[in-house]
């Protein structure tokens, strides 16, 4: 009795997407779940593997992971680098049926920097990926997925307008962060980034490189430095102490805070906060 009630749950626990009402969609991370849950809505069922108050550099799979990747028809990822454990993932789960979109090669982003969702003219080609990707999976929906795809697609555009419009009033273009994850948005924009680190915020700076920082902050005046929700101040308040500067906060939107899931936000309000 008890191997038929195994095989009966090993058996719902791995149905194919045909015999359910929603196919299953694995995101990487919060970037990916918000994008794909504006073009899904209520017509996927949709999970993260990365919980949305960690911060995805630090973060591994565990087997429960490996789980929900055997039970999806969908699995999507942002690549270059930032889900280092994404192709194991992928080849241990066994699933020869599994629809996987890696949203860097896909878009042919250019360049090292993985942090694509921070370029809302990316952003835009990411969401023709996803919507085409579900659309592959779950050919029925395809005008669901169409509509919910374009009425989403103008709000990023106008947020693109919007960034556009008020960074074109700033005097200053410099600005300095605690880790190199806006260099896309920089570019995009007009802007010059000043990183304390690289594209990781684990990577420790060298000596050379904080003096560099200092440099620039008292060349140009700058008066704010920006730190990030989900990684330790203390390398922002050193620089502070040694420059007179202020801290604030400047969201890589890598993840979401409690108090912001708790309030509701969405990757175009946090961007609109930055």
């Amino acid at each position: 009795m008890r191997i038929v009630s195994l095989l009966l749950v090993l058996l719902l626990l791995f149905t194919p997407s045909s015999a359910k009402d929603k196919p299953n969609v694995v995101v990487s991370f919060y970037p990916l779940y918000d994008f794909t849950k504006n073009i899904g809505k209520e017509r996927i069922n949709i999970t993260t593997l990365i919980p949305f108050a960690v911060e995805p550099h630090d973060w591994e799979p565990s087997p429960k992971d490996l789980m929900k990747i055997m039970s999806a028809d969908l699995f999507i990822y942002n690549g270059a680098g930032l889900e280092p454990w994404a192709d194991k993932l992928i080849k241990d789960s066994k699933r020869n049926n599994l629809v996987v979109v890696d949203i860097y090669k896909s878009i042919r982003a250019k360049g090292e920097d993985p942090h694509i969702w921070l370029d809302p003219v990316l952003v835009k080609a990411q969401l023709k990926v996803i919507k085409d990707a579900l659309i592959k999976i779950d050919p029925k929906n395809r005008f669901y997925y169409e509509t919910n795809y374009k009425n989403y697609l103008r709000k990023i555009e106008e947020l693109d307008r919007e960034i556009k419009d008020t960074l074109a009033r700033c005097k200053k273009k410099v600005f300095v962060t605690s880790h190199n994850a806006f260099s896309r948005f920089a570019e995009r924009y007009g802007l010059v980034q000043i990183p304390m680190t690289g594209i990781t915020p684990e990577s420790e700076p060298n000596p050379r490189d904080l003096a560099e920082v200092i440099k620039v902050i008292k060349k140009y005046d700058i008066k704010y430095i920006f730190t990030e929700p989900l990684i330790s101040p203390r390398l922002a308040q050193s620089i502070s102490r040694e420059t007179g500067t202020k801290i604030l906060v400047l969201d890589p939107i890598e993840g979401l805070s409690e108090s912001d899931i708790k309030a509701g936000k969405d990757y175009i309000s946090k961007m609109r906060e930055n």
